[in-house]
C-alpha cells in the first residue's frame, strides 16, 4: 500500500487534537473527502480497498492504522474492529 495518502490522512486528520474538531470520527473522514483533491480521495480509497481485500488480519491493520501511518484515534475504543473502520473510511469517501 502507498502509505504517504493513509499517513496523510491519519496524521493531519487524525492527529491528537482530532476529537477537538469534531464529535464523531466520521465527520473527520467528511472534512477529508471535501477538502482534499478528488484524485487523492480516490487514491486513498482504493488503496484502502486493496489492503482489506487481501485478507490482512485485526491486528496488521491496527499496526498500519497506528503505527505506521501514525493515527491517534484508535477505533477499538470506540467498540469498533479494525476491519469496520476501514471499510467506513472507504465508505465516507465514495
Amino acid at each position: 500500500m502507498d502509505m504517504e495518502k493513509l499517513q496523510y490522512l491519519a496524521q493531519a486528520y487524525f492527529h491528537q487534537d482530532y476529537d477537538l474538531e469534531a464529535e464523531e470520527p466520521i465527520q473527520i473522514l467528511m472534512e477529508f473527502r471535501q477538502g482534499e483533491p478528488p484524485e487523492a480521495v480516490e487514491e486513498l480509497r482504493s488503496a484502502m480497498e486493496s489492503v482489506l481485500s487481501s485478507g490482512v488480519r485485526e491486528e496488521e491493520l491496527a499496526t498500519l492504522w497506528l503505527d505506521r501511518a501514525g493515527a491517534c484515534y484508535d477505533p477499538r475504543l470506540d467498540g469498533v474492529q479494525m476491519s469496520v473502520w476501514f471499510r467506513q473510511i472507504i465508505d465516507a469517501l465514495l
